[in-house]
């Protein structure tokens, strides 16, 4: 049998720390967070986020240009942009489709964009 090469050893020593460390200061451990990256005004990957009724959230926004976000239902807005990340902290309490909406600066629609970014899927218990 040939010994394990040190190397291999290092990785899954490494491995296994970062599984077991703790999240950062103030977040818990069941905390569910999503990362969304916005580029060129749309979300780049999955366009939605499921999650069950009760538990808490983060969605972490990065975009490359300045935009607002306003997640609707549960009615938070955050600013983001290149040098401006943003999270969103929910405690999951309403069930539902919540759509997240780029606002806008332009007059005469409410400040809202057209289209949701994206989806926080909040199912019941």
């Amino acid at each position: 049998m040939r010994p394990i090469p040190r190397r291999a050893v290092l990785v899954a020593a490494a491995v296994a720390a970062m599984a077991l460390a703790k999240p950062p200061s103030g977040i818990a451990a069941d905390t569910k967070t999503f990362d969304i990256v916005i580029k060129q005004g749309k979300v780049i990957g999955a366009k939605s986020a499921r999650v069950t009724q009760g538990d808490k959230v983060i969605l972490s926004w990065t975009s490359d240009e300045p935009i607002t976000l306003h997640l609707h239902g549960y009615d938070i807005e955050r600013r983001v942009g290149p040098d401006k990340p943003a999270d969103m902290m929910i405690d999951a309490r309403a069930t539902g489709r919540f759509p997240v909406e780029a606002h806008s600066e332009e007059k005469g629609n409410g400040g809202h964009g057209h289209a949701a970014l994206f989806h926080l899927e909040v199912y019941p218990k």
